[in-house]
């Protein structure tokens, strides 16, 4: 019996997923283990650590805390004792107001608490990018990927076709450091597609392992009253790793670089919020399901692209967790910085009342673009 196929797809597609899984795991313990290191640093009780939502699949009491995994690995939360919050169960502490309370604390350790989760995140990226500077950062190649192409467009008129890398537009090359590879796209985009209606661009791309040159018309299209350039392609960037080539740097270089990259991917993460907000579109927004998928296709190309991806999702988890949304960690700092302002606390029913409407908005959209990805990913087979 011949086994070489079936440890293949184990190498190749099981061991790979199983490692996407276990690293989205990670980003989730990363986070709760922010806010519950800062509980324990100032004596409020944690009745409840879980990893993952659902029923639980192994649990074990230590000390005062009961650590749960649980069976969907698309969550976590931190019971603490004081503080009531949606989807944590019967919470028999919530209204605890014991000198081991949440409630009873001075308003910058509750801030503490609240923000663990980010700061936890956003250490997470530093130390990632860090280490990988220092044992070896693999040297990659940048393009940007057509996911897809619009009917009629110049990008169909003129033959780019699905899964084209572009390596460069008008011999401006994409970058292949991953903290400046995105800004750095938004850039090109903008000043030579964007800015350029009914011009003339040069792509070159590689379709099928070849280099090829492609000079397109670029259409044009309105856009909040301005005639702006198009080239009728959903572009993606991606970094493809050259096999057997590294960039190691000393220990406090290392430091340097993976600051200044985590710093960067900030600025950038920041930048394409607001341009989301600015458009009022979720087209360039991932859910749960494109996140696993694309973590997935970075544990494929190895650990150290793995952890270049996780160090990504977790700037951007920790990002999100900011934004003032009642069920977010922004939202609950909004709540806790009102109290000390207006010195008493809300009502119960108004801190409930809003998080539930943001948790029904929050699970709407995340259903709604776990649909797109499932779309997305089974387009992307055709």
């Amino acid at each position: 019996m011949n086994i070489q196929p079936y440890m293949m797809v184990f190498t190749n597609k099981l061991l790979p997923f199983f490692f996407a899984i276990v690293g989205f795991g990670l980003l989730i313990t990363v986070h709760e283990f922010g806010h519950f290191i800062f509980c324990k640093i100032f004596r409020i009780d944690t009745p409840t650590f879980s990893i993952g939502m659902g029923p639980a699949i192994y649990k074990k009491k230590i000390g005062n805390t009961n650590f749960t995994l649980a069976a969907i690995p698309l969550g976590g939360y931190v019971e603490i004792a004081g503080q009531a919050e949606v989807g944590q169960g019967k919470q028999k502490l919530a209204k605890d107001m014991s000198n081991r309370s949440f409630a009873v604390k001075p308003y910058w350790q509750k801030a503490f608490v609240i923000l663990g989760g980010v700061i936890f995140n956003f250490l997470f990226a530093y130390l990632v990018f860090s280490i990988l500077f220092m044992v070896g950062i693999p040297k990659q190649k940048g393009s940007l990927i057509v996911n897809s192409i619009v009917e009629n467009s110049a990008a169909a008129k003129y033959g780019l076709q699905k899964n084209d890398k572009i390596i460069s537009i008008n011999n401006k090359a994409i970058s292949s450091e991953p903290d400046k590879m995105i800004v750095e796209m938004q850039t090109i985009l903008l000043k030579e597609l964007s800015d350029n209606p009914d011009k003339e661009v040069n792509l070159l791309i590689t379709r099928n392992g070849q280099e090829k040159e492609l000079k397109i018309k670029l259409g044009s299209k309105k856009e909040g009253g301005k005639k702006i350039g198009s080239l009728g392609a959903m572009l993606e960037p991606q970094l493809t790793p050259i096999k057997g080539e590294y960039q190691r740097y000393s220990f406090f270089k290392a430091i340097g670089r993976g600051i200044g990259a985590t710093n960067n991917l900030i600025v950038q993460m920041l930048y394409g919020l607001k341009i989301l907000f600015q458009q009022r579109s979720l087209k360039g927004a991932g859910g749960p399901i494109m996140i696993i998928s694309k973590t997935f296709e970075s544990a494929q190309k190895g650990f150290s692209t793995l952890f270049i991806f996780l160090a990504i999702i977790s700037i951007n988890l920790a990002i999100i967790n900011l934004l003032p949304i009642g069920a977010l960690d922004g939202g609950q700092f909004l709540f806790v910085t009102i109290e000390a302002i207006i010195r008493r606390q809300i009502p119960e029913v108004i801190k409930l009342a809003i998080n539930l409407t943001s948790w029904v908005l929050l699970i709407s959209l995340i259903l709604y673009l776990s649909f797109r990805d499932i779309v997305r990913i089974f387009n992307g087979m055709k």
